[in-house]
């Protein structure tokens, strides 16, 4: 845990153990065979990876382009059931500096209806300055100094 200023008002205003509003959805069989034909695998299980739960609390609270994401990391627990409605919890584990970048994990984990946990996932994600576009903090290494 921090209690470090970074300068990011982003950044400095996320506390540890933050929770998002829950969210649910429901798994129509219509999404899953648009998932699967996406990914060229007819026995694609978890369509909720596309969904990325973590990445979707963040923007549900805080709105879009608050936060790039640099890194996720996603477990997977048992295979979605087409028709049953997935409920979302979401909160801030963690936020660090890094080689002077500020950094946010939010971690999610999504269950059906029948309480069977479906996925753990995390996102690593870098808090956008104000005064700058969300990617300017990295697109300096690809452009000719």
């Amino acid at each position: 845990m921090t209690n470090e200023k970074s300068g990011n008002p982003i950044w400095d205003s996320v506390k540890i153990g933050d929770r998002f509003e829950t969210y649910e959805y429901v798994i129509t069989q219509e999404m899953l065979d648009e998932y699967r034909d996406i990914v060229d695998n007819p026995n694609a299980a978890y369509p909720t990876v596309a969904g990325r739960h973590s990445l979707r609390a963040w923007t549900n609270f805080y709105g879009p382009a608050k936060l790039m994401n640099v890194g996720a990391e996603s477990e997977y627990f048992n295979p979605v059931i087409p028709g049953k409605r997935i409920r979302v919890e979401a909160q801030v584990t963690d936020k660090y500096i890094r080689r002077e970048k500020p950094y946010i994990i939010v971690d999610s984990i999504a269950m059906d209806e029948d309480g069977r946990l479906i996925e753990k996932s995390r996102l690593i994600g870098m808090a956008a300055k104000q005064e700058k576009p969300l990617f300017a903090e990295v697109s300096g290494k690809w452009e000719n100094k």
